[in-house]
């Protein structure tokens, strides 16, 4: 037989499938990273250019697509936290970590929310509710994956702390209330200039940084 009578390899259905799954996949990541908790499935379904039947079709509530983008987040951010504190000088890495972390809120609102929310019933409890992705139904993964993450900054600022870099007397409660309430606000001011966010990370440093007076 020729070339020219052999059948060409056609694209099957699960070829099809992988193909729009990813591009879902894709567009949740970004539409998610510009509107956190605040997005539609609509829109993520507009952004990859399919219909919403097909998101449900490879996520079948809109918990399982948020479980997914947020698992990859937090697991990005776990890793990287993780390598930090093997170091020796993860003490005096902290100011850097701050800037990092500040850098990572303004380019994802999904992270900010999800930090935001101490515990995830306090979405379904605000006003306006952030509850479009019922996240009471969230795989437990990414609660323990929040913990986990939250566990590793609570370490760094111990370390800096026990390094006499950080003031003994800040606790990680008063960390959150620095960084997510001025990240909050910017990202609600809807302003994403990289400058002013290391401006302000700077100003979280120099609130919890150790004076003369407090070092023994």
């Amino acid at each position: 037989m020729s070339d020219a009578g052999a059948a060409r390899p056609t694209r099957g259905p699960r070829s099809d499938a992988a193909r729009n799954r990813a591009r879902v996949s894709a567009a949740a990541d970004q539409v998610l990273a510009e509107q956190g908790l605040g997005a539609t499935v609509g829109d993520i379904a507009a952004r990859a250019r399919v219909g919403n039947a097909t998101v449900f079709r490879h996520f079948p509530t809109k918990a399982d697509l948020l479980s997914e983008v947020a698992m990859r987040w937090l697991e990005d951010w776990r890793a990287d936290l993780e390598q930090r504190l093997a170091s020796d000088a993860a003490g005096t890495a902290l100011r850097d970590l701050i800037a990092e972390l500040f850098e990572r809120l303004r380019e994802n609102r999904l992270a900010l929310d999800l930090f935001r929310a101490h515990e995830f019933d306090r979405l379904r409890q605000s006003r306006p509710p952030l509850d479009p992705f019922q996240v009471e139904n969230l795989d437990h993964r990414v609660n323990e994956s929040r913990r986990a993450v939250e566990a590793l900054l609570t370490e760094a600022l111990h370390r800096a702390i026990r390094d006499g870099l950080v003031a003994a007397d800040v606790t990680y409660a008063d960390f959150t209330v620095l960084v997510l309430g001025t990240a909050g606000r910017l990202s609600d001011m809807a302003d994403a200039e990289p400058s002013r966010w290391r401006r302000h990370a700077d100003f979280v440093w120099a609130a919890i940084a150790a004076r003369r007076s407090d070092l023994p």
